[in-house]
């Protein structure tokens, strides 16, 4: 598939039932992705997903809800606002436990094939037990809470690093961004960008051209060097959700067209 940038809705886009509530794939290799790949997550209420997948990194953040997410032996109290890194290959479980859906929007990379991510024991408890299957010496999964992270400034917008090298993730870097009202000149990134609207209201831009309004849930796909911009038509800040694969910066641009 020729790669271009997509824009979708979550509305629009089929949920399957698993063992533990809902998923969507956002942004996967069928929609033209090569690098990083997408998903929404819900889980029931009072309710574990569990699975383990070889191959690639991950990185999620809680949309709505109060839970754990289990990574091997590290046990992390989760509510909205707050991001893990799951390492490759370390075997995960989200646990809702509350009486309201647990909602998570995350993202993997490089994509790997859904048939290869496997269900794990669903009521595995991994509190306190250590596991072969993550090299607790090199890799380990980590937590990071939005609010304490500090924001840099990038002209009027400011973006908050969630996950990145830093923290041990090798393949993907994970932010928030926050978008005022008005639009920010063309750009374009050395790298494929998963893009989720957590709140706000706006036009996506490709190239010259408008692209599609945008509106919580809405999810955009952005291809290497492809020139673009989110622009804020409402009063209230635009909220995003960004993963994007090679890491880096936010910040990192592509030289303008000659």
């Amino acid at each position: 598939m020729q790669q271009r940038a997509r824009l979708r809705h979550q509305s629009d886009i089929e949920v399957q039932r698993i063992d533990g509530g809902t998923l969507q794939w956002l942004i996967d290799q069928e929609l033209g992705a090569e690098h990083v790949m997408a998903y929404r997550l819900t889980v029931d209420p009072r309710s574990t997903a569990s699975h383990v997948h070889i191959g690639a990194e991950e990185v999620l953040y809680v949309l709505e809800g109060t839970g754990e997410v289990r990574v091997e032996d590290a046990t992390h109290v989760v509510n909205p606002g707050r991001a893990v890194f799951v390492p490759d290959g370390a075997e995960h479980s989200y646990v809702n436990t509350s009486g309201a859906p647990l909602v998570i929007v995350g993202a993997m990379a490089p994509p790997i094939d859904p048939d290869e991510i496997h269900l794990a024991i669903p009521t595995l408890d991994l509190t306190g037990i250590r596991s072969s299957g993550l090299d607790e010496g090199a890799v380990k999964p980590t937590m990071m809470d939005e609010q304490r992270v500090t924001p840099t400034l990038m002209g009027e917008r400011s973006f908050r690093v969630l996950v990145s090298p830093a923290v041990g993730c090798r393949q993907m870097t994970q932010f928030t961004g926050v978008i005022p009202t008005g639009r920010a000149p063309l750009h374009a990134h050395p790298h494929e960008e998963a893009v989720y609207i957590l709140a706000g209201s706006g036009r996506l831009w490709i190239e010259e051209n408008p692209a599609g309004e945008l509106r919580p849930g809405s999810v955009v796909f952005f291809p290497i060097g492809v020139r673009h911009t989110l622009e804020n038509t409402g009063q209230e800040d635009l909220r995003v959700l960004g993963a994007f694969s090679p890491a880096g910066s936010p910040e990192a641009k592509l030289p303008p067209k000659p």
